[in-house]
């Protein structure tokens, strides 16, 4: 018994500092379940940006898109962009790309935006002709994501060359993001999206980075691929005392269950190695959404760390999502307080 008490002690202590290492290293964990590889941003740069300081409220988004990247998939992802009517003299051919489709690096993302924009002319088409060239060029899936007022001054149909990319490209999709609320730019950016198989929104939605974290969820991760069952019966989930993200609970029944289902889970995979793990991190719900973002992810990542480290499953196999406020585990010991919806939920996937 004393032995045991080392060793959780012991436990308690080192697990903290090994999942820090493993938060903010590179490649921890397989990917998560992704459906999109490349992503495109495609933003308006022209005069019109200047009004009203749209482009400060484009910039303002951009930042939460930057801060949900890690919360969705750890970069797992491509990133480009390009802008269009920033030039002022091109005219109508006012477009170019800033930064090559390449893997996710925050602060290089973030950097590549002009700090101003210019009295250039609004040029849509000429800009999505430009990116469907791009994204052509890519391997995998695409997508491009057109945030913008949504303005075309060059007499064209953006949504007749939406069309066009769509047909020379199946697999990519389009979805707009309007900036401010013009009418003009409200009908050409909502048929862009519907042609181009995707969404319209106005970035008024998304008033944090929970806002672009759900959207990146339902378009760049899920559904995942493979077949995807539930785990067994003797699977419990992992539960996590308040504001915690260790799988060593001070509750006495919640930490030996939570071992318990380790140890099955660790069997389950030592069998059948071709079999993967999908760990679902969930948090009660308390607090700003991006806090409950960020424990839900590394409750998740906390159990694939102990997973990796404690039986030697290799973390080539274990995958992670963050599904941030989640409902009461149906299995869940405690349905009398909040422990049952901070958990982890498990997953085996061929």
């Amino acid at each position: 018994m004393r032995a045991a008490r080392r060793f959780l002690g012991r436990l308690i202590i080192i697990l903290p500092i090994i999942i820090f290492s493993t938060l903010f290293g590179r490649g921890a964990f397989g990917d998560d379940c992704r459906k999109v590889v490349n992503i495109l941003v495609l933003f308006d740069a022209s005069g019109f940006m200047k009004e009203k300081d749209h482009y400060q409220i484009l910039l303002r988004q951009m930042d939460l898109f930057g801060k949900a990247m890690p919360l969705t998939a750890d970069g797992f992802f491509n990133i480009g962009l390009r802008h269009y009517g920033l030039k002022v003299g091109m005219g109508c051919n006012s477009t170019e790309s800033i930064l090559a489709i390449q893997p996710w690096d925050p602060e290089r993302f973030i950097n590549s935006f002009p700090k101003t924009v210019s009295y250039g002319t609004s040029a849509i088409a000429a800009g999505l002709r430009a990116a469907g060239d791009e994204i052509a060029s890519a391997n995998g899936k695409s997508i491009i994501l057109l945030i913008g007022g949504g303005i075309d001054s060059c007499k064209a149909d953006p949504i007749k060359t939406a069309e066009q990319i769509c047909r020379n490209n199946p697999d990519v999709e389009i979805h707009t993001f309007q900036i401010g609320n013009s009418q003009d730019g409200t009908y050409f950016l909502k048929g862009i999206a519907q042609i181009g198989r995707g969404e319209y929104h106005n970035v008024a939605e998304f008033g944090s980075s929970a806002g672009w974290h759900a959207w990146m969820l339902k378009y760049w991760v899920k559904p995942c691929g493979g077949k995807s069952t539930p785990a067994p019966a003797g699977f419990n989930p992992i539960l996590f005392d308040f504001n915690s993200f260790s799988v060593a609970s001070k509750d006495p029944t919640t930490n030996a269950a939570n071992r318990a289902a380790l140890d099955a889970v660790a069997v389950a995979l030592r069998q059948n190695p071709n079999i993967r793990v999908t760990l679902k991190g969930y948090s009660d719900g308390r607090g700003k959404p991006e806090q409950n973002l960020a424990i839900a992810r590394k409750r998740a990542e906390s159990v694939g760390q102990f997973l990796a480290t404690m039986y030697g499953i290799p973390r080539s196999r274990i995958r992670v999502l963050a599904v941030a406020a989640g409902q009461q585990s149906a299995s869940s010991p405690h349905a009398q307080d909040d422990r049952g919806s901070r958990r982890v939920e498990i997953e085996l996937n061929q």
